[in-house]
């Protein structure tokens, strides 16, 4: 099941008003009554069945379905335009290693133990075309591909073996940093704040059943198709997360319940193999460290494109992330 958010037509739900969208992106029908995606969450045992039956139907009838409409991609919010909760960790290992070695230092065993993890800004979550506000370039601009689950109510201390049955949602997000701030906050050792402005999100949230034999043990085993300015910047592959959804989740809700529409983020989606690419600037960046003992890739400046994309069977599964950089 795919499903988007676009603007309530009556102006007066900020949450937006959900819709069920074609597999092929193209189609979209309203379901019963004015919903939001977070409104089904909060009652997705009751609401998600319908849903479903509507996405079958959709599927079989397409352009015949009953209340179907052409989808306007640039109409489309957020999935979530705003959450209870942003919770982003840092699954793959080989963006701890690269970080760590540039700076002539080696990973800590408890990073493979338990996952490094920052509560980040979720009360105004961006469409996939919205323009990345560099404010400074002095800030130190970049892009950080990732994917996300999106939860139901999830009770405090789950383990991650009982998880799976929470995750209701896979997404696809650019988590834009200011790399820049960045240094001056780890010092600090009291977490991100300004560093870590609004992120952007692919247009369609998606079942994990969407994603077929691509989405196995808690993981989406799918190349994240990455461009800077038209060229290929990376294709890593979301198979080498160290830690699992479900163990990122048990994390998050260790000492808290988490509210349904919460979003737990990956990290950098990263590779070992060099040869892949990369999914942001600072990992390139420390790649050219590790290669010529200095990084040569600029941050992000005024007009530079971004697009991420993940494709299964010849159809991009969340939809394009697709912004230009600006002042």
């Amino acid at each position: 099941m795919k499903l988007a958010t676009l603007p309530d037509p009556e102006g007066h739900n900020r949450a937006g008003r959900l819709a069920v969208v074609s597999r092929d992106g193209r189609w979209a029908v309203w379901p019963e009554g004015t919903l939001s995606l977070l409104e089904a969450l909060e009652n997705w045992a009751e609401r998600s069945p319908s849903l479903r039956d509507l996405s079958a139907q959709l599927e079989r009838q397409g352009d015949r379905c009953p209340g179907v409409f052409a989808l306007e991609l640039d109409r489309c919010l957020a999935p979530l335009p705003h959450a209870p909760g942003f919770y982003d960790g840092s699954a793959f290992l080989s963006h701890v290693v690269r970080a760590r070695r540039a700076r002539g230092d080696e990973m800590p065993a408890s990073a493979r133990v338990t996952p490094l993890m920052y509560q980040g800004v979720s009360d105004n979550l961006l469409a996939w075309n919205a323009p990345i506000d560099l404010m400074r370039e002095e800030f130190g601009g970049d892009f950080e591909g990732e994917f996300a689950v999106v939860t139901t109510d999830v009770p405090k201390a789950t383990p991650a073996s009982g998880l799976e049955p929470y995750c209701a949602l896979v997404l696809l997000f650019n988590d834009i940093t200011y790399r820049e701030i960045v240094k001056t906050e780890i010092e600090t050792k009291f977490g991100f704040l300004q560093s870590k402005p609004n992120s952007s999100f692919a247009p369609f949230a998606v079942t994990p059943d969407e994603l077929g034999n691509a989405w196995r043990g808690g993981r989406l085993h799918a190349d994240l198709e990455v461009k800077l300015n038209g060229e290929r910047f990376g294709t890593p592959n979301g198979a080498e997360m160290h830690f699992s959804f479900f163990e990122l989740v048990a994390h998050a809700c260790r000492t808290r319940p988490l509210a349904a529409g919460s979003i737990v983020g990956t990290g950098t989606i990263s590779n070992e193999d060099k040869g892949r690419g990369f999914a942001c600037i600072t990992e390139k960046r420390f790649q050219e460290v590790l290669d010529t003992g200095k990084a040569v890739s600029p941050w992000l400046k005024p007009g530079d494109r971004v697009e991420m994309d993940v494709v299964l069977g010849n159809s991009s599964v969340f939809g394009r992330i697709d912004e230009v950089a600006v002042l």
